[in-house]
């Protein structure tokens, strides 16, 4: 019963997350917040084409890298570092997941949270490192 309750909650999270990311994007808050970030993006050289979904990775993980790899921009290795990135961090919504099984046990989401975003960051390095080393790796058509 408890494994039930466990899969029904984190089903929950999927549903709820991609409902807020719908309405994000409906009341265009998700373009807004896109344009804020957009300095961030011009400083590490990625087309602004990426930046709202890149954020709604960040919010949750299985539709923002779906909508990352769909970008027709022909820039697969950025694709394929953001994507890197979201893996490793996870979003929100897993974030508040992982929150709502280790509160019982009064754990801390606070370490939690820098170690995934720490993750995430590796994660991308590592592969910005992969395709800069390993001159087979060169995707971008």
């Amino acid at each position: 019963m408890n494994s039930i309750s466990t899969i029904l909650m984190i089903g929950g999270f999927v549903v709820v997350f991609s409902v807020v990311l719908s309405i994000l994007n409906q009341t265009h808050l998700l373009d807004g917040l896109s344009h804020i970030f957009s300095p961030v993006f011009s400083f590490f050289h990625v087309p602004l084409e990426f930046a709202k979904p890149f954020l709604s990775g960040i919010i949750e993980l299985t539709n923002g890298v779906n909508l990352v790899a769909a970008i027709p921009v022909k820039m697969i290795s950025i694709s394929i570092i953001l994507c890197a990135f979201l893996l490793g961090f996870g979003g929100i919504s897993v974030l508040l997941q992982v929150f709502s099984i280790i509160a019982k046990n009064g754990l801390s989401i606070k370490t939690y949270f820098i170690g995934k975003l720490l993750q995430g960051c590796f994660a991308a390095l590592y592969t910005y490192f992969a395709f800069v080393f390993l001159p087979f790796l060169q995707f971008n058509l």
